[in-house]
């Protein structure tokens, strides 16, 4: 069984606040990528939404939605474009990680700029030193709430890999073995273990989040953690994390 982990990216600013939209829009605007909203958690600051295909974090002028499998997140950011004047917008950011099987993927990175570009006026950047992404920039993006790292584990090999491989584990006893708790005392978490495989959880506190998926499957072990924490409240939980999962290969992005 094949399953791409690998995720994109929709991350968008506005005006006006994104909390007067209904959870009934937000429904229909994940429903559009191929994937559902599974539970929600809420505070004053932020509204966490835990997919079937990742994460939808919404702040009052910021949406930042993540999808991974062979999911369409173009078709979502024309959604909101559609509903939302895009004179609303004062940014939009699109992003595609590398795939293992990019003939798996509903369309490419280059396609779905073209088209975001008869909507907005963009410019496409292109990641590189050994890895292969590609990111879409409109306007220029706030730091208000901005993402501080995204952290990838590729290849996963320890023996907590392969307990993951075979199912069948409650969303309780994985949090407890990522020690969640531990490192995160204050936040709200909101963890979800699929069957036969797969595990993702969302975590909340104040206006920071954090949220980690693992795709287990042999074909391709895969990890992920994004976070607009600070790299210093995070340095010893990748330590710990690269010790728990054994992986092949690490990709640390840094945001500034």
């Amino acid at each position: 069984m094949f399953y791409e982990g690998a995720e994109k990216r929709l991350e968008i600013t506005t005006k006006s606040s994104l909390f007067n939209l209904s959870d009934l829009f937000w429904k229909q605007m994940v429903d559009q990528a191929g994937a559902t909203i599974l539970s929600t958690m809420k505070t004053e600051n932020i509204h966490a939404y835990l997919l079937s295909e990742s994460s939808l974090f919404i702040w009052k002028n910021k949406l930042l939605l993540i999808t991974c499998g062979e999911t369409h997140l173009l078709n979502s950011a024309l959604y909101f474009l559609k509903h939302v004047n895009k004179n609303n917008v004062i940014s939009l950011v699109f992003q595609r990680h590398q795939t293992i099987r990019p003939d798996k993927q509903i369309s490419n990175f280059i396609d779905d700029c073209a088209i975001l570009n008869q909507h907005l006026s963009g410019v496409i950047k292109v990641l590189q030193k050994g890895y292969s992404g590609d990111l879409y920039q409109h306007g220029e993006v706030p730091l208000l709430n901005a993402t501080q790292q995204i952290f990838m584990l590729h290849q996963l090999k320890s023996d907590f890999s392969k307990q993951l491989q075979k199912g069948g584990l409650t969303a309780q006893w994985i949090n407890h073995q990522l020690a969640l708790k531990h490192f995160f005392p204050k936040f709200k978490i909101d963890g979800f273990s699929f069957e036969p495989q797969g595990y993702s959880v969302n975590a909340i506190a104040d206006d920071r989040y954090f949220t980690l998926h693992i795709t287990p499957q042999k074909l391709s072990t895969y990890l992920s953690f994004e976070s607009n924490l600070k790299s210093a409240l995070l340095s010893n939980f990748f330590i710990f994390l690269d010790k728990l999962f054994k992986p092949q290969k690490n990709f640390l992005f840094l945001f500034s």
